[in-house]
């Protein structure tokens, strides 16, 4: 009778995962019995058949595959009876494992996670349906990066830029946004991130449900539970946040081709301006930029949007270098 071993050093050892005290551990149990071996080197063999495609697609002639094939071809009648042998022999210990909960199907389908990227231009926006039946509008010169399939206990995915989420209701399964400084976790909701690399703030802003911010610098702590029309916004240089209240209509509104700013301080607006026309805004007079503003932005040219603030507050002067893509506030 085969002895018992965990399950999981079986599985490791096929795919070549086991540490160093975790060999030690199957050396041992080889060694306690002949039957050990032939059970797991016939193990093996099959895991290696079932691969068989898989394997030999990736091979190089150059790796022997083609000598390989031959050989199996000219002595296929042989193998077949070697592994009917070795089938049999480990057949109850098969049947054993099964009924344990370990499916073999797991062993020889499982594989590493396949993960996706898209990845917007100046000027453009993508959607796109994940594969739980997630919606996710991107922004443009933003990045998403997914799984192809989630795995069975959370949904990951990451993202640089700005997108709107309309997430699946899942309670078994959170969904989760990874921003970098920061973590948003939800079941099922609606919330709109902006987080670019190049901007001091990241901002996610809630339209439905619930979420959690989970802080990705210290321990995983939870910042805050914003609920409906609240948003956080969150200082990536100092690690300092703030919620506030803000109108839901406002929310993702760039999703209709328009970006909708209300009581926003100069420094935010400089931030969605960068983000929707691709410059670089560089604030030098600190008494203007705590100044706010309420505009709608539809298709306007950037030096139109910057000749209204100028109009509505006339003490913020400014210049444009057009080559440089970049914009002063003085």
């Amino acid at each position: 009778m085969i002895t018992n071993i965990d399950n999981v050093l079986l599985i490791k050892y096929m795919r070549k995962e086991l540490n160093e005290s975790e060999s030690q551990r199957v050396v041992d149990w080889l060694q306690e019995k002949e039957e050990n071996k032939h059970f797991l080197f016939g193990l093996k063999e099959a895991y290696m058949l079932s691969r068989w495609d898989e394997l030999s697609d990736k091979a190089e002639p150059e790796d022997g595959w083609n000598e390989l094939k031959k050989s199996l071809r000219k002595n296929q009648p042989s193998l077949q009876k070697k592994y009917l042998r070795v089938g049999l022999r480990c057949a109850a210990v098969i049947i054993i494992l099964l009924t344990t909960g370990f499916f073999m199907n797991n062993i020889f389908q499982k594989q590493p996670p396949q993960y996706t990227m898209i990845e917007t231009a100046t000027g453009q926006q993508s959607t796109l349906t994940l594969n739980d039946g997630t919606i996710v509008r991107l922004n443009q010169n933003s990045k998403l990066i997914y799984p192809k399939n989630f795995d069975q206990h959370t949904r990951n995915v990451t993202l640089q830029g700005e997108a709107y989420f309309e997430v699946a209701h899942n309670v078994k399964k959170p969904f989760l946004v990874d921003v970098g400084c920061y973590t948003v976790k939800v079941l099922g909701t609606k919330f709109n991130v902006a987080a670019y690399s190049g901007n001091v703030y990241s901002y996610t802003s809630l339209k439905e449900g619930k979420v959690l911010i989970i802080d990705n610098q210290e321990g995983h702590k939870v910042l805050s539970e914003l609920k409906p029309g609240t948003q956080l916004g969150y200082n990536k240089k100092t690690g300092d946040y703030s919620v506030k209240s803000i109108d839901i209509n406002a929310i993702a509104t760039w999703s209709l081709n328009q970006i909708v700013i209300r009581d926003q301080k100069l420094e935010t607006v400089a931030e969605m301006l960068s983000s929707k026309y691709g410059y670089t805004f560089d604030i030098t007079n600190s008494k203007i930029e705590k100044l706010k503003y309420n505009i709608t932005i539809e298709k306007e040219p950037l030096d139109e949007i910057l000749s209204d603030i100028h109009c509505v507050t006339p003490q913020v002067h400014y210049s444009i270098d057009y080559e440089k893509k970049l914009v002063i506030f003085k």
